[in-house]
């Protein structure tokens, strides 16, 4: 009898613990995701495979793991296809685009409950935004500690917490130091993070739409707080700082000379490129230049006025470039084409140059590249087709009328 009531008392304290540890849900702001949802089921995921999707996201180079750490319970085909789906999509590696890739942040929330967050989720579901997918096993606030640690080292995160309110817009410099960025606030030491969210919800949505931002939230539950899970992931944290920075230290990235500069702290270890002589090009690859400039000024300052191949303009203003009033500003560079002279003569322009990039600092030889590549496959088509026509001609018999007048040398004797 005694034995039967202690298998009991396990049973109702699994049950208990079991209750008590409520999941992560997830949210995943950006176009890609929102066409998708729909009123499937949730996925729910391992912390493992979400702490790769977070660090996919805020990767300022081609992410890439052994995902060793992934656990058995789930397969490694699928944590990849999670991953693939739920991380940022990939740059193309052929195709150049004049639009930039839409930066990434992450906003951790610890602290939630059921009340607190209930504004917050009523406002996403307004916008038709809801949970992408759940985390099974949300670890404790230890573990959020040594995850913002994690993404201090690799210079994603800035040790002094930004307020919500500037987190949230990439146009910051006091917060964002690239083209990502990771937060983390307590809900329970920092209610007003939640009302201030909430409040300027429409506001990210206009960053989102706009294609300059995609947004994580994790909303991690109180209950998780004191959880007796210490590390996200257990086989990354038994080596070194981070499987990352190892694989950051050995291997090249071939990066732009904008964005170099701020990823400097991350790979010492790779020798610095010859620079371009002009100076501002040599300040720019010291600091990271971002997507929007808040003022004209600063964009010329900034990009040496867009490298001295384009002009400063609102891509959010009129038709005319001027601001809207009240409205958000948004310089970047228009790039132009250039006019260059024959050496030795002067103000005689003998070719067209195009320029591209956030500085219009690289030159676009893309109609060039395209004219030799379509050159290049046209004649080896038509010497493809000529050999086959004359191996063609040479498989066909010779006519027998040839022989008809042939007579034998024996028959005239």
């Amino acid at each position: 009898m005694r034995f039967l009531t202690s298998i009991t008392l396990a049973a109702l304290s699994g049950l208990a613990a079991a209750a008590s540890q409520q999941s992560a849900d997830v949210f995943i702001l950006d176009s890609k995701q929102q066409q998708e949802q729909s009123s499937r089921e949730v996925p729910r995921l391992p912390k493992e495979v979400v702490r790769h999707i977070l660090l996919q996201r805020a990767s300022r180079d081609n992410y890439g793991s052994d995902l060793r750490d992934i656990p058995s319970s789930i397969d490694t085909e699928a944590a990849i296809s999670f991953i693939a789906k739920y991380g940022k999509s990939p740059s193309p590696l052929f195709t150049q685009t004049e639009t930039n890739d839409p930066s990434q942040l992450v906003v951790i929330l610890e602290g939630v409950t059921a009340e607190n967050a209930g504004p917050l989720r009523d406002s996403l579901a307004k916008s038709s935004q809801h949970a992408t997918f759940a985390i099974s096993d949300p670890p404790s606030k230890v573990a959020n500690d040594r995850l913002m640690s994690l993404f201090q080292n690799l210079g994603i995160a800035t040790p002094e917490q930004c307020d919500l309110a500037s987190a949230i817009n990439p146009v910051n410099g006091d917060c964002w130091t690239g083209s990502s960025s990771v937060v983390k606030y307590d809900i329970q030491k920092s209610p007003e993070a939640l009302d201030t969210l909430v409040d300027n919800l429409n506001r990210l949505n206009k960053f989102i739409s706009s294609g300059d931002l995609e947004a994580v939230l994790v909303l991690m539950p109180e209950s998780s707080r004191s959880s007796k899970l210490n590390h996200w992931s257990v086989k990354a944290a038994t080596g070194s700082s981070s499987d990352l920075r190892r694989r950051f230290n050995s291997e090249t990235v071939i990066v732009d000379d904008s964005v170099r500069g701020a990823n400097a702290a991350v790979a010492p270890t790779q020798p610095p490129l010859s620079r371009p002589t002009n100076s501002h090009l040599q300040t720019a690859a010291k600091k990271a230049i971002p997507q929007c400039f808040t003022s004209e000024k600063s964009c010329v300052d900034q990009t040496g006025n867009c490298s001295g191949h384009g002009t400063c303009v609102d891509k959010w203003g009129g038709k005319n470039g001027s601001t809207e009033a009240g409205g958000a500003s948004c310089f970047v560079c228009k790039c132009l084409a250039t006019m260059d002279s024959r050496p030795g003569a002067p103000g005689k322009a003998y070719k067209t140059v195009h320029w591209g990039g956030n500085m219009c600092q690289k030159e676009d030889v893309s109609m060039q590249f395209w004219l030799i590549a379509g050159s290049t496959i046209a004649l080896v088509g038509a010497i493809a087709f000529a050999i086959g026509l004359l191996f063609d001609v040479g498989q066909e018999k010779m006519p027998g009328v040839l022989g008809a007048g042939v007579v034998r040398g024996s028959s005239t004797k």
